[in-house]
């Protein structure tokens, strides 16, 4: 869903008024993981799935467990039954691990910041001992692992919003404590690229309403998924995003390359919601 970037080539007015806007989104954001302890939980970007040149493509609750689980990178769970809470990477780099053991070397290591230089955000559904399970912004899609407590800060409260868009009936839900606040028609995928479903979550908030032509409305929502048939999108690695779209006339069409889009009323009161936002796409 990314907007355009040029590789190898001297940015232009519109580029370097870009990156300042940016620039003033990850200071706010900063701001806001700092306050994220003692608060709670803070409230897309680009990225991935969504109208650029591009190329075709090759787990339960935050609950506490007792007994050891299972290893593995990847754990489903049921939505129903998930609670969340945010964790946010305190240092350079985050060690993932396939199963909570100490003597183990790490899968992977993620970086301390997003591509667009929002603090990394990883989404907790279950711990053990000093252990947090959390769903991963990686390939594949709701791939998951283990990350050392000491390692980040997590939310003290559970995350009380989510979202879920029903592909088959263009439609997004937004949940506050688990009853409908307030709900909207949106645009999907096309068939060729289609939106992939999963669990996700809010990972990049971009304010464009001072870029106007990016072709993504007025603002944008980066999650922690990518397309299934994109390997690269606009320069990134093909993430996918809820945005806003300056053509009203989309919403009910599945005409984007991944993304869901939103009438830009609705994007800027999506907009709102923390980063660890749980997305829901069936």
């Amino acid at each position: 869903m990314a907007v355009p970037e040029p590789a190898a080539a001297p940015p232009t007015r519109s580029e370097r008024r870009q990156h300042t806007n940016r620039v003033r989104v990850v200071a706010i954001v900063a701001v806001v993981a700092v306050l994220l302890v003692g608060a709670g939980v803070f409230a897309i970007t680009q990225g991935g799935g969504d109208d650029a040149s591009a190329k075709p493509a090759a787990t339960n609750a935050a609950t506490s467990s007792s007994a050891a689980p299972v290893g593995g990178p990847n754990v489903f769970a049921d939505q129903g039954d998930q609670v969340f809470r945010v964790a946010v990477v305190k240092a350079i780099g985050i060690p993932i691990y396939t199963a909570p053991d100490a003597n183990a070397k790490p899968a992977q290591t993620l970086s301390a910041l997003t591509e667009y230089r929002v603090p990394r955000s990883l989404l907790v559904f279950n711990t053990y001992q000093d252990w947090l399970q959390v769903y991963l912004p990686t390939r594949p899609n709701n791939s998951t692992g283990w990350v050392k407590s000491s390692d980040v800060n997590v939310s003290p409260q559970t995350m009380d919003w989510a979202v879920k868009v029903d592909l088959e009936h263009f439609h997004v839900t937004v949940l506050h404590n688990g009853a409908v606040d307030w709900e909207t028609d949106a645009a999907i995928g096309s068939p060729q690229y289609p939106t992939p479903t999963g669990t996700y979550y809010i990972t990049d908030p971009i304010d464009l309403r001072n870029q106007p032509g990016t072709g993504y409305g007025a603002f944008a929502l980066g999650l922690s998924g990518h397309s299934d048939v994109l390997t690269e999108f606009a320069g990134s690695d093909g993430q996918i995003g809820i945005h806003g779209t300056d053509n009203p006339g989309d919403i009910g069409q599945a005409i984007s390359h991944g993304c869901v889009r939103l009438t830009n009323p609705d994007i800027l009161r999506l907009s709102t919601l923390p980063i660890g936002t749980p997305v829901f796409i069936t």
